[in-house]
């Protein structure tokens, strides 16, 4: 998102508190102001130039830009008028890009605003506040429609991205602040959580750089609340959230990739694996200049793999176990799982002792009826469509709340009047939830 890379200048700038202003009315407006070094009239002129970094240069350990484009090509994603206003020792410089005043007079002419047009923004009276001041100002805004609708789609983004940052991680907090509202860090491990699994953190070395790498296995639906659920499945899902999460000295650039070591799955969704790299190893992964993507190399890919295999193993152990309860020798289920000529599927159980006592109360034709019957629903059971409701809808999903307690009961009382003794009840699948309806005997 193209404000990140405002906030990336921000930062490096040695800005710890950063205010987002965004109106839709009586214009659309966007500004960002931060108390950072700020710049000097000759600085202000070499950083609205198109490309004002050469990438070879050594870069200081905190820099979160590289080619010196972030701040043109962002506000020129988003707007046809960027104005810089900046201040360094209380001295103020102001230049200003119009595309449309570039197109009318056929010439990249960079112009120095009149700042009354300003002064009746709100958060530019806060430039005057500090010695030394930056912001930046989108006018003619054309990607956005309502500023209100895209408010929240900015908080959940950048609460991502810059998480590290707003919980201090590795130098002081910053605070960032949209419309006023202070934005909350969202850390994407879940860390905090008693049930999340965090496995030991990895250094690798590679071309005499070292990079860190920490699987984490986020908890299972089970052992978190509905909204907790949806929040750390965020937007897209887990599925689409599982996999490599690629930091960059603290600035998290790309996140939900397998980078083709392994495919996303439903039982490895609880997977996330932090990658904590400096910001001198943009060639070992192939990171792109908008820093939206990377593809590390061959190289790296290896020791990825076996991380990655590792940490599935673990991923897929809240599932796994949970497949396995089907072969429970404790419990009387109603379904098994058949594996034959190398085929794999659901059977109606035969020995669960209600079909058997089914049976035998059944005259021949009547038997033959209800094999043809079970026969048909074994093949047919919607498989996709029970996936798909699994995985969105977790929490709400609960087929074993089909039967109330007052029809466990019924079935109870039923099973013994046919002379099932209470050990061969209490294994039926039923009563694994209705324990209750045995106490006190």
């Amino acid at each position: 998102m193209a404000v990140a890379d405002i906030i990336d200048n921000s930062i490096s700038a040695g800005a710890n508190n950063i205010k987002i202003y965004a109106v839709q009315n009586p214009k659309p407006l966007f500004c960002v102001l931060d108390n950072g070094l700020g710049m000097n009239n000759d600085e202000l002129i070499e950083a609205m130039r198109l490309s004002s970094k050469n990438p070879d240069d050594e870069r200081d350990n905190a820099a979160l830009g590289k080619f010196g484009l972030g701040l043109k090509t962002a506000s020129f994603s988003q707007c046809k008028k960027l104005t810089v206003v900046t201040k360094k020792n209380n001295d103020i410089s102001a230049k200003q890009w119009d595309l449309d005043y570039i197109s009318r007079n056929d010439k990249w002419l960079l112009l120095t605003p009149d700042l009354s047009e300003y002064k009746n923004i709100d958060i530019f009276n806060n430039f005057y506040e500090n010695n030394n001041s930056t912001i930046i100002i989108w006018e003619e805004i054309d990607k956005v429609g309502q500023i209100s609708e895209y408010l929240e789609t900015l908080r959940n983004h950048l609460s991502l991205v810059f998480h590290q940052f707003l919980e201090g991680i590795g130098g002081e907090k910053i605070k960032i602040y949209i419309n006023n509202n202070l934005l909350l860090p969202f850390n994407p491990f879940n860390p905090t959580h008693d049930a999340t699994f965090i496995k030991s953190t990895e250094l690798i070395k590679y071309n005499d750089k070292e990079i860190k790498i920490t699987p984490f296995i986020l908890p299972h639906h089970s052992k978190v609340s509905v909204s907790e659920w949806e929040k750390y499945g965020g937007s897209e899902g887990y599925i689409k959230s599982q996999g490599f999460y690629l930091y960059r000295a603290h600035r998290l650039l790309v996140y939900g990739k397998w980078w083709g070591i392994l495919k996303s799955s439903d039982a490895t969704k609880l997977v996330r694996i932090k990658i904590e790299i400096s910001n001198d190893q943009d060639e070992l992964w192939n990171i792109d200049v908008k820093k939206s993507i990377a593809n590390p190399i061959p190289g790296l890919k290896d020791e990825l793999k076996r991380v990655a295999l590792h940490s599935v193993k673990d991923g897929m152990k809240p599932f796994s176990t949970r497949g396995r309860r089907i072969n429970d020798k404790n419990i009387t289920r109603f379904w098994n799982l058949v594996y034959e000529d190398n085929k794999l599927y659901f059977a109606i159980n035969k020995e669960n002792p209600m079909y058997q006592k089914l049976l035998d109360l059944l005259d021949l034709k009547s038997r033959e009826i209800l094999q043809m019957y079970l026969k048909s629903l074994q093949a047919y059971i919607p498989l996709e469509a029970i996936q798909a409701q699994v995985q969105q809808n977790p929490h709400s999903f609960k087929q074993e709340d089909a039967i109330s307690n007052q029809e466990a009961v019924k079935i109870l009382k039923y099973l013994q009047s046919i002379g099932l003794s209470e050990d061969e009840i209490k294994k039926i699948e039923i009563f694994k939830k209705h324990k209750e309806l045995f106490d006190g005997k």
